[in-house]
Parts: structure tokens; C-alpha cells; sequence
């Protein structure tokens, strides 16, 4: 793969501005390290933050069929 035919994910492409300009303007208020660290978090959420809530999701929806499919198996039993 070469650099011009690599495309980033689209994810990184709306998330990277974003935490830069965070960072960049809480700079002056709170210094390098404090502006750094909510950036990066900000960039970590836009990046991953869509995916989690889709696995969070699938898997309550995994459990609730689980305790359905054990709740009418024991109903059946009886």
C-alpha cells in the first residue's frame, strides 16, 4: 500500500480537527498538559465512542434474548 492510495477513516477525518482545535484553544487558559489530555479524551470519543455504544448495544440485546429464551424454556417445563 502507498501513501496515495492510502484513504484514513472517516472517523479520523471529523475527529482530528476536533481535538486539535480543543486543545489549541484551551491552551492559553490551562497550559500544554491540561489542553493535551481533553483533546486526546475528545479524540478517543469521537473516534471509538460510536462503536462502543453499537457493541454496548448488541450485547444487552444478546442478554435480554438470553433471559427470554431461559424464561419460556422454564415456562414451557412446568
Amino acid at each position: 500500500m502507498s501513501a496515495t492510495s492510502h484513504t484514513p477513516p472517516r472517523a479520523l477525518i471529523l475527529a482530528a480537527p476536533a481535538g486539535t482545535y480543543v486543545m489549541i484553544r484551551l491552551v492559553p487558559a490551562h497550559g500544554w498538559g491540561p489542553a493535551a489530555l481533553i483533546g486526546a479524551l475528545l479524540l478517543a470519543l469521537l473516534l471509538w465512542g460510536p462503536a462502543v455504544l453499537r457493541a454496548g448495544a448488541k450485547s444487552l440485546a444478546v442478554r435480554n434474548a438470553t433471559k427470554a429464551a431461559k424464561a419460556a424454556k422454564k415456562e414451557s417445563a412446568k
